[in-house]
């Protein structure tokens, strides 16, 4: 449907652009769970995000999908980029301890998502308490949402547990030790009706939160249609004539994501002056460049305008965390804990998977330059003239021109002789070539010479010049044609550690106050049950297990049931 209609090419579009009527496109949403509501400074908060249709079965829409905690003021904290897998998508984010005690709205959303007034984001609302600074004296007329201490915890946890029509959770006890194995085992009484599920085991804090936060439903979608991220990564933008600010059709635009293996794209605007470029592959890099690419006298004629992914919700209804001064005692050995913990975070810390490693789009074709085998010479045209035989130089000035020399063209009579190369430094596309020809040579670790006729995106060239840099941290200059696009990477994926204290003795001199045991953001049935395994650790009291998740058939469940902890 949606090549069918012909805009997907873009990452947002105003509506008038629209030929097609936009409501009869299917729906997305994002829901979010959490390991706990109630945080401290120093404590890690983990969510995983489900991506879905008006069902609530998976959505086969977008493939990309963000989560953002915000305070009151909606200053942005952290803004993740997810990539959505099977419909789902997980992180986690460490609370700083620069981080204010208050109310703070954790936000997911896709960029799909935004064309929904009911939900167009899904929040929830987080309660972070930092013992490391002191309050701010607040009026006591201020609103305010109070943490009481609760020391009892009011569930018959030896027995209750939820939803055991759908998914009942046991444990082989239901009091264990310190340090102790626990195994778990989810019965799935569905039958063989599969889901995807987070399963979460955490001591359950004594607190209890009294009041409400009012959420921020502001309109994101007014005027204009999102579209999906099918494949990866949208990045768009529009390029308008610099005089008076009318769009421009037919302009080519590159954009480079730098990096040992850097991302090029290209990408030419439409009836409207819109590009888009698609990307699919994982990058490091935080900074981008995306360049208009035309003559050095024509370009100055545009400008190059950027769209941006986030948006404002706008400030919440103010609201002071008010501590019930009970909680002294908790709070002090928590915080005590906690610090523990971190003191030993490189021991128990997950491990971050590396991104698949991106081929060069002209994948190890044509000849590399390793300029150390040769004679070094000063400048970039000399290294030309005695080393880079497959290419040349040529003028002086303004008027300097790169050239490759085609084996199978002696004579320059080719088709597309006389055309120009394709001349990238790090990635980066070169179109002033003093900026190449003034370089230090000798900073130039390779040259990659493709000596043939090569399309690529919406254009042909004579051949390709690749330089690498010893740094590879080459940046063009930033104008109104050339603009520097923060585009932080997607989150790694993580293999999270586990504490085993079967196959690790030296961990029996290590302290463990872990009060969440277990985060299994990835659980997904097959056949009629699922079973897991943990630790428990040196912190005593009531554990709750939570398992939540969608069935494939979109059906919501949440499970619990608890144990308890003590020293032996």
């Amino acid at each position: 449907m949606f090549i069918f209609f012909g805009f997907v090419v873009k990452a947002q579009v105003p509506k008038q652009e629209v030929s097609a009527d936009t409501t009869v496109f299917p729906k997305e949403k994002v829901v979010l769970s959490i390991n706990s509501n109630v945080l401290l400074a120093g404590e890690l908060l983990q969510f995983k995000a489900f991506n879905l249709d008006v069902s609530n079965k998976e959505s086969k829409l977008s493939k990309v999908l963000y989560v953002s905690l915000r305070n009151e003021n909606d200053s942005v904290v952290f803004s993740h980029k997810l990539k959505v897998e099977k419909g789902t998508a997980n992180g986690d984010f460490f609370i700083p301890s620069t981080l204010k005690t208050g109310v703070y709205s954790l936000i997911g959303y896709t960029n799909f998502s935004r064309n929904s007034t009911q939900d167009a984001y899904f929040q929830k609302n987080i309660y972070l308490i930092n013992t490391f600074i002191k309050p701010i004296e607040t009026k006591k007329t201020a609103d305010s949402i109070k943490v009481n201490f609760t020391p009892k915890v009011n569930t018959d946890f030896y027995e209750k547990a939820s939803n055991p029509e759908t998914i009942q959770i046991t444990s082989n006890k239901q009091s264990f030790g310190f340090r102790e194995k626990v195994n778990l085992k989810l019965e799935n009484r569905l039958g063989s009706i599969g889901g995807n599920y987070v399963l979460s085991v955490r001591k359950i804090d004594p607190v209890e939160i009294l009041g409400n936060v009012s959420k921020n439903m502001k309109d994101v979608s007014s005027g204009i249609f999102y579209v999906p991220e099918l494949r990866g990564e949208l990045i768009s933008g529009v390029v308008l004539s610099k005089g008076g600010g009318l769009p421009v059709a037919n302009k080519v635009v590159s954009l480079t994501i730098p990096g040992k293996d850097f991302v090029f794209k290209m990408a030419k605007t439409d009836a409207n002056g819109r590009f888009f470029f698609s990307v699919t592959e994982g990058y490091d890099a935080e900074k981008s460049i995306v360049q208009l690419n035309d003559s050095e006298k024509d370009v100055t004629s545009y400008t190059l305008i950027l769209d941006k992914k986030d948006f404002d919700l706008g400030e919440s209804e103010a609201k002071i965390l008010k501590l019930d001064t009970n909680l002294k005692d908790w709070l002090q050995e928590r915080s005590v804990q906690v610090q523990v913990e971190n003191a030993y975070f490189d021991i128990k810390k997950d491990s971050v998977l590396s991104n698949k490693i991106n081929p060069a789009f002209y994948n190890g074709s044509g000849k590399v330059f390793l300029l150390d085998d040769y004679t070094r010479f000063s400048t970039v045209r000399e290294t030309f003239v005695e080393v880079v035989s497959l290419a040349a130089v040529r003028g002086t000035g303004e008027n300097i021109k790169f050239s490759v020399n085609n084996a199978y063209d002696p004579n320059g009579v080719a088709k597309f002789n006389d055309i120009p190369p394709l001349v990238l430094m790090d990635g980066m596309q070169i179109q002033n070539n003093e900026d190449l020809i003034n370089y230090n040579a000798r900073e130039i670790k390779s040259i990659r010479v493709i000596a043939q006729p090569y399309r690529y995106g919406p254009k042909i060239y004579s051949g390709i010049i690749s330089v690498e840099t010893k740094k590879g941290d080459f940046v063009p200059t930033v104008s109104n044609y050339v603009k520097e696009l923060d585009l932080p990477p997607a989150i790694k994926k993580k293999a999270r550690y586990h504490i085993d204290y079967s196959k690790n003795a030296a961990l029996s001199r290590i302290p463990d106050f872990r009060v969440q045991l277990l985060w299994q953001p990835d659980v997904v049935f097959a056949g009629e049950g699922y079973s897991t395994s943990f630790y428990t650790s040196d912190v005593s009291g009531i554990f709750e297990i939570t398992l939540e998740g969608f069935t494939y058939d979109g059906i919501f469940i949440s499970a619990k049931n608890y144990f308890t902890v003590a020293d032996n």
